[in-house]
């Protein structure tokens, strides 16, 4: 039956409880501080930027404790798709008139742009990957959510609802744990009544009539899912106008200023240092 387990597969997206550096940090620091270094690493357009980008995600890596092994395995899967995507940069960008190839056959030249524009794909998508995969393993799904709360609490001043945003999201991060289990549970259901799931080699066409009997209970069930949530809100008094409270109070520390300082001067390293 392991080719049913759809939760324990998904090795990005999970949350790991470790007593780590950066698992202590208040969720406003780490979200803040890893939001910096996304979008630097995304804008910098040089080697050497990226290059700074992947050492300050391998810190990153080693403070948060988080086993290398299942970051490079969450690498794996999207692994060829990027080789195609770098391979395409060789023959794509654009060079000078006066460039000469490094490589050439029979008409196909590759130029010092494109193997660097491959190089930097490379980095970046290997970058944020990465970065993806501690984020989710190091802020739980309440820091997330408080922690969106509390960074966008001054737009309550311009009118609008971040309770009912942050409640959205909320909502939307548990339901995913919950589909994967419940397709689960239907795809068991269905092989012991006989299906064939995942046996031998199968074509494109064979793979979507074996997933639409899947989604359509998986609909269902969904939809019984959120009306009984719902209902459930409903009942406990739930309004978008009202203030909401932790169960956790969140303290910015020195540790934490010293942590968003730090991803803030990587972040100036990528973006200006060349």
């Amino acid at each position: 039956m392991s080719g049913f387990e759809y939760l324990s597969n998904i090795s990005m997206g999970q949350y790991l409880p470790l007593k780590s550096f950066l698992h202590q940090r208040d969720p406003r620091a780490k979200l803040a501080g890893i939001t910096l270094v996304v979008l630097s690493l995304t804008i910098s357009n040089s080697i050497f930027g990226a290059g700074l980008g992947l050492v300050a995600i391998l810190a990153l890596l080693i403070i948060s404790r988080v086993p290398a092994k299942n970051a490079i395995k969450g690498l794996i899967k999207p692994l060829p798709f990027l080789l195609i995507l770098a391979g395409l940069q060789l023959f794509i960008t654009p060079h000078s008139k006066d460039a000469l190839p490094v490589f050439q056959l029979s008409g196909i030249q590759i130029f010092v742009t494109g193997i660097k524009a491959a190089i930097l794909l490379l980095m970046k998508f290997a970058g944020l990957i990465t970065l993806f995969f501690i984020s989710s393993a190091s802020i739980s799904t309440l820091e997330l959510i408080h922690g969106l709360d509390l960074l966008f609490k001054p737009l309550t001043k311009l009118g609008i609802r971040t309770q009912s945003a942050s409640m959205t999201l909320q909502i939307t991060f548990r339901f995913i744990p919950f589909l994967a289990i419940s397709a689960e549970r239907i795809a068991k259901s269905q092989a012991s009544r006989g299906a064939e799931w995942g046996s031998g080699k199968m074509t494109l066409v064979k793979r979507v009539r074996q997933v639409i009997p899947l989604l359509i209970p998986l609909f269902n069930s969904s939809l019984r899912q959120a009306e009984t949530l719902a209902e459930a809100m409903l009942a406990r008094g739930f309004e978008n106008t009202s203030s909401r409270s932790g169960l956790r109070e969140y303290t910015f520390t020195w540790l934490d200023t010293a942590f968003l300082a730090g991803c803030g001067i990587c972040a100036y390293l990528m973006l200006f240092v060349k």
